[in-house]
């Protein structure tokens, strides 16, 4: 049987009875019609699945003159799929390789610019696929 990993939800509420995951073309098929079905705009979101991705943090702080610390690493010792408040994590994070490290830092320095903290922290959480080559 294919696979499809896909999460489902439809637009204005992101729970309900068509939210959720399904991971067989066939469910993929009978999920999206109840979904729109259940829609109040005949319209659903699909995006592809994070369900069992690595779960990675950076603990990141800016000051007004643009000074950027990444301050810690953490790791989700669970996988994607799993709430953060329920999952042991580890700091700094172990599994990371330095590329991953390094794409994570860049994306998280431009994300609090782009979000507007001008002074404080802010925790920034990240998926990573864990298939080779990913």
């Amino acid at each position: 049987m294919s696979s499809c990993r896909c999460a489902f939800a439809q637009p204005i509420r992101w729970a309900g009875p068509a939210a959720g995951s399904r991971s067989t073309c066939r469910k993929f098929e009978e999920f999206a019609a109840r979904g729109l079905e259940y829609s109040p705009v005949s319209e659903i979101l699909i995006e592809e699945s994070v369900l069992g991705w690595k779960e990675y943090e950076l603990e990141v702080m800016r000051d007004k003159a643009d000074n950027v610390v990444i301050v810690c690493s953490i790791e989700n010792f669970d996988p994607m799929g799993v709430h953060t408040g329920d999952s042991i994590t580890v700091a700094p994070a172990q599994t990371l390789t330095d590329k991953e490290y390094q794409l994570m830092r860049d994306a998280a320095i431009a994300i609090i610019r782009a979000v507007g903290v001008e002074t404080g922290g802010s925790n920034i959480q990240f998926a990573v696929d864990p298939s080779p080559g990913a």
